[in-house]
């Protein structure tokens, strides 16, 4: 426990780029953060020492632990790279992947493990802490955001497979029981309902965050929220959620072979929120008077259609 709060955040080195530790030393976290960002490096708040290359992120004993402990905080090249080798990777892999990721859309997503240990626990502390703190708001907005684009590349992948299932080589016994059942459908994936703006549904939704923290909003809508302490979302989180899905939905920035119920299915997967009864919020949340107090500070900011 007392090392895990001595090392607050770890560095977890991607093709081995490391920093000087010297704003670790001194406990500036929120710089330090930055520092490893800048790198392109990842983060963990374990004491555990991770460490990425193209090969060992692929190697699925180890992207068990990058799924739940590590903040893929990587640039786009990296991902680039990671993306290139998803064509060759064998069935049983990529649907592990999905199912690790489907299960952890963000870093130590609550609630925590009920075998965990203390510094585990102390860890899901620390990430409730910080998803409060504006200046980690970009370590929560990559991670989110290439663990989204690292499952979308894995999901296509799965779908180009034959129904049917692989023949098993002489010796092989590591496919999935799944594979003998019919595949699932396919969940849609929130950046594939976006239209494009500039070509690139990645700059529509950062239009869209940005707008919505121009119109005023008290929550970081694309990152998971810090719930109280009866499990709850916090009062208002409903409402702006269901106010800028709307608001957005109606202005055409989302494909129209997608409906309402599907948009904001795909935003919680995302964002890794959840919202309780949910069927009974979908009839409901236009009434919420949060809803309408967002609806309205986002239409005052005259946003065009998307046409």
């Amino acid at each position: 426990m007392f090392i895990s709060h001595r090392h607050y955040l770890n560095e977890v080195p991607v093709e081995g780029k490391k920093n000087l530790r010297f704003l670790c030393r001194l406990g500036f976290w929120d710089r330090y953060h930055l520092q490893i960002i800048r790198t392109d490096n990842c983060i963990s708040l374990l004491t555990t020492p991770f460490a990425i290359t193209e090969e060992s992120f692929w190697n699925i004993n180890h992207f068990e632990d990058l799924a739940k402990y590590v903040f893929w905080t990587f640039n786009k090249s990296f991902l680039l790279k990671i993306l290139g080798r998803v064509e060759s990777q064998r069935l049983p892999i990529l649907l592990r992947c999905r199912d690790l990721l489907a299960e952890y859309p963000v870093a130590y997503k609550e609630p925590a493990p009920a075998d965990a240990d203390q510094e585990l626990l102390f860890c899901y502390r620390k990430s409730a802490h910080l998803k409060t703190q504006a200046e980690f708001a970009l370590l929560y907005q990559l991670d989110a955001q290439n663990r989204q684009e690292f499952l979308t590349a894995v999901e296509k992948r799965i779908n180009d497979f034959p129904s049917s299932p692989p023949r098993l080589a002489d010796g092989d016994t590591n496919l999935s029981p799944a594979l003998d059942s019919p595949p699932a459908a396919r969940a849609a994936i929130f950046l594939e309902m976006l239209r494009p703006m500039n070509g690139s549904p990645e700059d529509t939704l950062e239009f869209m965050i940005s707008r919505t923290e121009e119109a005023g909003c008290h929550f970081k809508l694309f990152s998971p929220v810090k719930r109280l302490a009866n499990g709850k979302n916090p009062y208002g989180f409903n409402g702006c959620v269901g106010g800028m899905i709307d608001f957005f939905y109606q202005q055409g920035y989302f494909k129209q072979e997608y409906n309402l119920e599907q948009v904001f299915e795909a935003y919680l997967r995302y964002s890794g929120n959840s919202i309780g009864k949910f069927k009974s919020y979908l009839s409901e949340f236009r009434n919420d008077r949060h809803y309408r107090e967002f609806f309205r500070q986002l239409k005052g900011l005259k946003i065009s259609k998307l046409s």
